[in-house]
């Protein structure tokens, strides 16, 4: 992970936050970009930090073509920026 590559990500972020309609892919992708694995827990697919095992495990719910709702894909939005607060420590350090 490079500095170019967290704004990259940062800045998808921002996108995703103005855009009306986000759907679990475009999160799904932004957890894999942030290092974030698939794992096979709980009831919605769930994603978990093996650079950072403190960070919470990460839960996005798959509802088909439809869009997630605003305030559920905000919530995961914190949680992905949390993450990025981690590699950023950790690209300067």
């Amino acid at each position: 992970m490079n500095r170019a590559k967290l704004d990259k990500i940062r800045d998808r972020v921002n996108e995703l936050r103005n855009k009306g309609g986000i759907k679990s892919s475009d999160l799904e992708a932004l957890a894999k970009g942030v290092g974030r694995v698939l794992r096979d827990r709980g009831k919605h697919p769930t994603w978990v930090s093996e650079k950072f095992p403190r960070l919470r495990p990460l839960s996005i719910p798959r509802h088909g073509s439809k869009d997630l709702n605003k305030i559920i894909a905000n919530i995961i939005l914190d949680q992905l920026e949390l993450d990025l607060a981690q590699w950023e420590e950790e690209v300067e350090a």
